[in-house]
């Protein structure tokens, strides 16, 4: 089982998070920068801003209070001194400086250490906003009383001496305003740039960090699963010693990458067991008892084409070669001649001593054409035979009286039960049933006619035209109560001699006078086959019995020849 902190999902989930958590550090460092603008700004809007135009505005009525008091005192009259007595209570503009100061210093009162010095400007104002304003008091008062003509020439000369020092006082408090204005203007900009240098540097950072995570969160995610398809295909490929996974991770594709190591080992004794046994079974039998289980071990009944095969003289050959001699030839023959069986679907069932014994059958074996490529099977070893009897010599070790090697066959068609025999620690898969024994006994009757390959008339008949053969007599077995019609396998229809073309015919022509009981008519048909072929096995075979026959002629006749022996 993975662990919640191994497994893909909290990897991705852990990236996720620590991108968001990036994110959010550049957020709140943007926010930081971005109050401090705004408080700057609010100082600037709500403050000093309003203080410069309140600044203006009592110069402006500093000056017109000098000028007022002037005229009044040279100019008496009724409204000017009710305008004079007006300008001379004015206390808005005064009142006014001293409140933005008091705003910008409330604005940056709760502001961090970072902005003290702003407050340390601001506390600087203080002094100079207070002597502002008591020397705007002292001058509205002088100027009051300018204005109700009660000031000597003097006392109008220190009237405009007062005024005098609040414009200055007035223009030095000014002048210290709009430094601070322009210092916090400043202030303002590189805070922004800050901000924004802030945001690119969070941003870069996050960048930098996040796409090698990521990198390396899908590297890590995709180089196992590299690993895994390339097992898979060694797999597909069956190259099953280079399919192993090595196991990086301890996550879901570690998980897997174990198991496919698990599944490759399960192939791979599989293998060994197929490569093991398919020294004494059929591959495709073994792959099938493997990968069936029991389901391939039950008998089923089908139709199979049987074959059986056996070595011409062997007897002789063990009483004349060493025993070591005997199994190295009996080795590389069944080598040679189990090759066309295998290459044509066939499955070579066992070797009995010097025989050999396969089948045709479905799963292995296409029922339609099974019978033709057994046929074929068979015309392909007895094409093997001159090339393996060229390398007896070597095979037995002799140069001088080297043995002949030759074999007869035979093939036959019918139902047979297909599975597993034998107790449970012995079983054989083999198949079971009259066409198996019917076969072993065609093969003998080669010794009767002459012959090296016969073929039932089922054979025949589904091998199909391609296929020559030639019909070679009607014959019953002992334990069978039904006559077989029996062929000779005579190789492909497409490359027949000509003169087996007139053979056949005469045989043929010979072989219904044979069954007709015109044994004299037969004898003579036989004859002229011989004169084509003089060794023909089965003209010679019957030309025999139509002798005997005719000699001792049976005292009922249905042209079924019975065999005596099995």
């Amino acid at each position: 089982m993975v662990s919640i902190l191994r497994s893909i999902s909290f990897k991705i989930f852990g990236m996720a998070v620590l991108l968001l958590v990036m994110l959010a550090a550049a957020s709140v460092w943007s926010a930081s920068s971005s109050q401090s603008v705004q408080r700057q700004l609010e100082t600037l809007s709500r403050s000093l801003f309003p203080l410069v135009g309140a600044l203006n505005d009592l110069r402006d009525i500093t000056r017109q209070q000098g000028v007022t008091a002037k005229f009044s005192t040279t100019t008496p009259d009724a409204a000017a001194v009710a305008a004079c007595e007006v300008d001379a209570r004015s206390e808005a503009s005064a009142g006014k400086i001293v409140g933005f100061r008091a705003e910008a210093a409330r604005a940056l009162g709760a502001r961090i250490s970072a902005l003290e010095r702003d407050r340390m400007k601001l506390q600087r104002l203080e002094p100079m906003i207070a002597e502002l304003r008591f020397q705007h008091l002292r001058l509205s008062r002088l100027t009051l009383a300018a204005c109700r003509f009660e000031a000597t020439p003097v006392e109008l000369a220190y009237v405009q001496a007062q005024a005098d020092d609040v414009m200055r006082l007035s223009a030095a408090i000014d002048t210290e305003v709009k430094a601070y204005v322009t210092e916090i203007g400043l202030a303002v900009t590189a805070n922004q740039e800050q901000a924004m240098r802030a945001n690119i540097l969070m941003i870069a950072v996050a960048t930098l960090l996040g796409m090698p995570l990521a990198w390396l969160v899908a590297r890590g995610l995709t180089r196992p699963i590299l690993r895994l398809q390339a097992g898979a295909r060694a797999v597909r490929d069956g190259q099953l010693d280079q399919a192993n996974v090595t196991v990086t991770t301890r996550d879901e594709i570690g998980d897997v990458s174990r198991a496919f190591n698990a599944m490759v080992i399960e192939l791979k004794e599989k293998d060994r067991i197929k490569e093991t046994f398919g020294q004494f079974i059929d591959p495709r039998v073994v792959s099938g008892l493997i990968e069936g289980g029991a389901s391939a071990t039950g008998g089923e009944k089908k139709l199979a084409t049987i074959y059986f095969s056996d070595l011409v003289g062997f007897t002789g050959l063990g009483e004349r070669l060493a025993p070591s001699s005997v199994v190295a030839l009996l080795n590389a023959f069944f080598s040679d001649m189990t090759g066309p069986i295998r290459e044509h679907d066939g499955i070579v069932d066992k070797y009995i001593g010097d025989a050999i014994m396969a089948f045709w059958a479905p799963p292995f074996a296409d029922p339609a054409t099974q019978a033709r490529a057994a046929c074929t099977a068979l015309l392909a070893q007895r094409a093997l035979l001159h090339a393996f009897q060229a390398r007896v010599p070597d095979i037995v070790g002799l140069r001088r009286d080297v043995p002949r090697i030759d074999f007869r066959a035979a093939l036959a068609t019918g139902e047979v039960v297909v599975g597993s025999v034998g107790p449970n620690n012995a079983r054989s898969f083999t198949v079971i049933g009259d066409a198996v024994n019917f076969c072993s006994r065609l093969e003998a009757t080669n010794k009767i006619y002459g012959t090296k390959m016969l073929i039932d008339g089922a054979t025949a008949d589904m091998a199909g035209v391609t296929i020559a053969t030639r019909e070679i007599d009607t014959i019953m077995v002992s334990g069978k109560s039904e006559p077989m019609v029996i062929h000779q396998l005579a190789g492909f229809a497409d490359s027949l001699p000509a003169d087996r073309a007139d053979l056949f015919g005469f045989y043929a022509e010979a072989l219904a006078h044979y069954r007709a009981g015109n044994w004299s008519a037969a004898e003579a048909g036989f004859a002229r086959a011989l004169a084509l072929l003089p060794d023909d096995g089965p003209s010679i075979a019957l030309l025999a019995r139509c002798r005997q026959l005719m000699a001792a002629p049976p005292a009922s006749w249905d042209g079924v020849w019975r065999l005596a022996t099995k």
